[in-house]
């Protein structure tokens, strides 16, 4: 389906014409995705709607201080949620366009009377929904929810609590990359300035993010250092961490989030590949510059995301050396078709 910019009336429309709201998101949910769930959710119950944020998989430890203060978000659990979800006038599915990516919750998304609708700043969006707002520009879908809500205010009223400012901010914060990535700009450091204002606290959403690792993700860390290879006359970067790590870190699968950027400390990277052995399957996560596509390195194996940044999971059984050639001769693929020379 062609890709949409983001209707402002439209949106106005579908909060106005509906009372009660299921909000949900993808499988492991980042900083964006759980920003924008509460920042919206937020707004939504100030202007006097019913919401209910569920989601399949739980919050992450680093991510837990978004909502201390009057709960809302939920994990999924079928005998308690189905009624509530089916009951709801609207789902709102956030960051994310393909439903089978919230797992348990995409058997709401088709076959229903209910009004779907996305918000999200992915390519290649999945024809399930009613209605989408999409913006593939965006940094982050946090900053279309703000946009969103800042542009229905002046009809349906609501307020941006402080709750609902640090979401926003920390939503714009990890998927900018701490402003680090190609869509910051002016505008979108005015934007979080505005969310300071309104009380989100960059101290804090720093430490909480960043600073509350659990011990064993150092020791992920040193082990995928010393997994690091270089390919391609040094503009490919590749790890991998394996489950036997995991146990023997006693850590989780969630505890390797950013690792897949640290090559890019190195010059001349221009593709960086992060291989995680599920307990069914595997993980790529990849990140890009210049005119290198890690959307494309993604849609190789089935995946897909945005142009600088993607991923893919990879089902069934395949060994490590199985792996780590197709990504080895997939990413020759990719750098041929960006126009980057390899030896």
């Amino acid at each position: 389906m062609a890709e949409q910019t983001l209707d402002f009336t439209a949106f106005v429309h579908l909060i106005r014409d509906h009372q009660s709201f299921a909000i949900t998101t993808h499988v492991n949910p980042d900083g964006d995705a759980l920003g924008s769930e509460v920042g919206l959710a937020e707004w939504l119950l100030s202007i006097g709607k019913k919401v209910v944020v569920i989601n399949h998989s739980p919050t992450p430890y680093n991510y837990l201080f978004l909502d201390t203060e009057q709960p809302i978000i939920q994990q999924h659990d079928e005998k308690k949620h189905e009624h509530i979800i089916r009951e709801a006038d609207a789902i709102l599915v956030l960051d994310v366009n393909d439903p089978e990516r919230t797992r348990s919750l995409a058997k709401y998304l088709s076959g229903t009377a209910q009004h779907i609708a996305v918000i999200d700043h992915h390519l290649n969006p999945k024809p399930f929904a009613n209605e989408y707002f999409i913006d593939t520009d965006a940094s982050s879908t946090g900053e279309m929810i703000l946009r969103l809500i800042r542009a229905a205010q002046p009809e349906l009223g609501g307020t941006i609590s402080t709750k609902a400012a640090s979401a926003l901010y920390v939503a714009i914060v990890t998927d900018s990359g701490s402003f680090r990535f190609p869509r910051t700009d002016s505008e979108l450091l005015r934007m979080s300035a505005d969310l300071i204002d309104l009380g989100a606290d960059p101290v804090r959403t720093y430490n909480e993010v960043y600073n509350t690792s659990p011990a064993g993700r150092l020791l992920l860390l040193r082990d995928a250092l010393n997994s690091l290879e270089y390919h391609h006359d040094g503009r490919m970067a590749f790890q991998c961490i394996m489950q036997s790590q995991l146990h023997a870190a006693q850590a989780d699968e969630e505890d390797v989030d950013g690792f897949v950027q640290m090559p890019f400390q190195v010059g001349g990277i221009v593709l960086s590949v992060f291989l995680l052995e599920l307990k069914e399957g595997w993980k790529i996560s990849t990140r890009s510059k210049d005119t290198v596509s890690a959307a494309a390195f993604a849609q190789s194996f089935g995946g897909n995301g945005h142009f600088h940044a993607a991923g893919a999971r990879v089902h069934g059984e395949h060994s490590f050396a199985e792996m780590h050639e197709r990504i080895v001769a997939n990413a020759a693929k990719i750098f041929g078709d960006a126009g980057v020379l390899t030896p």
